[in-house]
C-alpha cells in the first residue's frame, strides 16, 4: 500500500469515527427518532450526502454499530468488577450484585466526551428501538447475564416471571438513572443537584436492590396465576 493510500484510509478511519461519536451525542440529546441522516452529516461537517450510507450502508447499521461500542464498553467494565467481587467470594447479597450494575459514566481512560452521551444514547434506543438494541448487544452481554444468575440465587423466594420482571425493570431503571446521570453533567440543574450528592449513588444501589428483594404483593401473586391461567 502506497502512503497516499495509507492517508486515505487514515482520513476515513477518521471520517468514519467522527460520524459515530457526532451521530452518538445527537441521538443521545434529542432521541433516536428526532435525527436524521443529513442531520448528523451537517453537524460532522460532510459536505457529501451520502457519507452515512458510504460507511454504515443505512441509518440502522450506524445506530446498530453505536450500540455495539457501548455496551462493550459497559460489559467490559462489568466483567471487571464482577471479577474482582468473585476473587474476593463474592458476591454475598444483591445489593453488591446492583453495585456491578451501576451505571458507571466516569470510567478510567475513556473519552469524556463521547462518555458524556453513551447511556443517554443507550436508554434512547432501548426505549425506542429494543428490537435493534437486542440484535446490536448479541455477545456483548455476559456481565448482564452473570450477574442476573447471582441475583436469582441470591433473591427472595418467588415466582419466576416476577423475578424475570424484577430484573428487566431493574436493568431498565439503571439505564435511565445512568442518563441522568449524563444529563446533570450538561448542567440540567435538577439532575445536577441529585447526583451532586455524595449519598445518590449509594442511594441508587439500594434502590436497585430493593427491587429485586421487595415482597410480592398478594395482588401481584393473583395477577400471576391469572397470567398462568390465561
Amino acid at each position: 500500500m502506497t502512503a497516499t493510500e495509507n492517508d486515505q484510509l487514515r482520513k476515513g478511519e477518521r471520517t468514519r469515527l467522527r460520524l459515530k461519536k457526532t451521530a452518538l451525542k445527537l441521538f443521545a440529546q434529542r432521541g433516536i427518532e428526532n435525527v436524521s441522516v443529513r442531520d448528523i452529516q451537517a453537524a460532522a461537517g460532510q459536505k457529501n450526502n451520502g457519507s452515512i450510507t458510504y460507511y454504515f450502508s443505512s441509518r440502522d447499521a450506524l445506530i446498530r454499530e453505536i450500540v455495539g461500542d457501548v455496551a462493550a464498553v459497559l460489559d467490559a467494565d462489568n466483567n471487571r468488577r464482577l471479577d474482582a467481587l468473585e476473587a474476593r467470594g463474592g458476591p454475598a447479597s444483591v445489593r453488591e450484585v446492583a453495585e456491578i450494575l451501576l451505571p458507571i459514566v466516569d470510567r478510567e481512560g475513556e473519552d469524556t466526551t463521547e462518555g458524556q452521551y453513551q447511556l443517554q444514547f443507550f436508554t434512547s434506543v432501548l426505549i425506542t428501538r429494543r428490537d435493534l438494541l437486542f440484535e446490536a448487544t448479541e455477545g456483548a452481554d455476559r456481565a448482564t447475564r452473570r450477574c442476573f444468575q447471582h441475583i436469582v440465587r441470591l433473591a427472595p423466594e418467588m415466582p419466576r416471571e416476577i423475578i424475570r420482571q424484577r430484573l428487566q425493570l431493574m436493568l431498565l431503571f439503571a439505564l435511565s438513572a445512568g442518563a441522568s446521570m449524563e444529563s446533570g453533567k450538561e448542567d440540567h440543574r435538577n439532575w445536577a443537584r441529585l447526583w451532586g450528592q455524595q449519598s445518590a449513588k449509594s442511594n441508587l444501589a439500594d434502590v436497585m436492590a430493593g427491587m429485586i428483594t421487595a415482597p410480592v404483593t398478594e395482588e401481584t401473586r393473583a395477577a400471576v396465576d391469572r397470567d398462568r391461567a390465561g
